[in-house]
């Protein structure tokens, strides 16, 4: 991620502008089953959250990046992937 001018950075997979006081990132990234669950991926630009700092929300993104999270657009949660998640994914739970 670069910096493009104050308050805007700009990545190929992760982007985020400075609005109100709150970083507001977006990252490339696809929908998972059925419910408002995001993973990353090279799919359309998805927000993730709005973070007081630029490195909150970078180090969100890291987590998405490495595939141990997703994105919980419900409740706006960066949330870890465990067997519960799976098995809402595979329509088990």
């Amino acid at each position: 991620m670069k910096r493009l001018f104050p308050g805007l950075y700009s990545g190929e997979q992760v982007r985020a502008e400075r609005t109100k006081g709150l970083w507001a990132f977006q990252m490339k990234a696809n929908r998972l089953g059925h419910r408002l669950w995001f993973e990353f991926s090279h799919g359309l630009w998805t927000a993730i959250g709005d973070w007081r700092t630029l490195d909150t929300g970078l180090w969100v993104a890291s987590r998405l990046r490495a595939g141990t999270h997703f994105w919980d657009a419900e409740t706006a949660v960066a949330r870890i992937f465990d067997e519960a998640v799976y098995a809402v994914i595979r329509g088990e739970a």
